[in-house]
């Protein structure tokens, strides 16, 4: 799942050099504070390094990595507040969407999309390939409510969400538990149950805070 096609990257190496780098954020081979060294990549990739500035350039204005003077680019970390603030926003986009979600059972072509998520949810067993799904799982929440707006804003904070839930899903029993729920919050949407499933987007926000908060902190 590939998360740069609508960003204007000019080179299409720096997308793979990007998606890379996420790649060793979320499972953990990059740790915050780990500095991204230019040339390393460089290497890997056997190209110049303009490829590898851009790269870094776009992860930086996404929030995962950040520039210090003088020193280099570096592996952003976030405080135990920042991460509250990203999850509250992410949990009050999807309340303020549940509120806009009228008859989700009549909505065929998002349930199955839905469906065909929760599918690969079910089976994967890959931590970076789960975290991606369970984004594209709540964006796809988003969409019932058909708001351009509440889309573009969760999509802003995607890559910092993709941070914290590699942190979240670095335990195996956090994945088996995300996929009961996730089989919930889809069969609460067939059966136009809104407030079962309000619920349990709450419940299930705040089972993100309480596990990153004890694995950082």
């Amino acid at each position: 799942m590939e998360f740069f096609l609508n960003y204007p990257l000019d080179n299409a190496l720096s997308r793979i050099v990007a998606e890379k780098i996420l790649e060793q954020i979320l499972n953990g081979d990059l740790k915050p504070g780990d500095k991204i060294v230019e040339s390393v990549y460089a290497e890997m990739f056997d190209t110049s390094r303009s490829p590898i500035r851009e790269a870094i350039y776009m992860l930086t204005t996404e929030g995962l990595i950040e520039r210090i003077p003088r020193k280099g680019a570096f592996v952003k970390g976030y405080t135990l507040s920042e991460i509250q603030d990203l999850l509250d926003i992410r949990n009050n986009i999807e309340l303020l969407s549940a509120k806009r979600i009228h008859e989700p059972h009549k909505k065929k072509d998002l349930l199955e999309e839905l469906k065909s998520i929760l599918k690969e949810l079910e089976k994967c067993t890959n931590q970076v390939q789960y975290v991606r799904l369970n984004y594209a799982f709540h964006y796809t929440i988003i969409k019932f409510s058909e708001s351009s707006v509440l889309e573009g804003v969760y999509s802003k904070i995607s890559f910092p969400l993709l941070r914290i839930q590699g942190i979240h899903f670095s335990q195996v029993e956090t994945i088996e538990k995300s996929k009961e729920e996730h089989r919930k919050i889809y069969e609460h949407l067939k059966r136009n149950e809104m407030g079962e499933f309000t619920e349990l987007l709450r419940h299930h926000t705040q089972n993100v805070i309480f596990n990153v908060s004890k694995t950082l902190f």
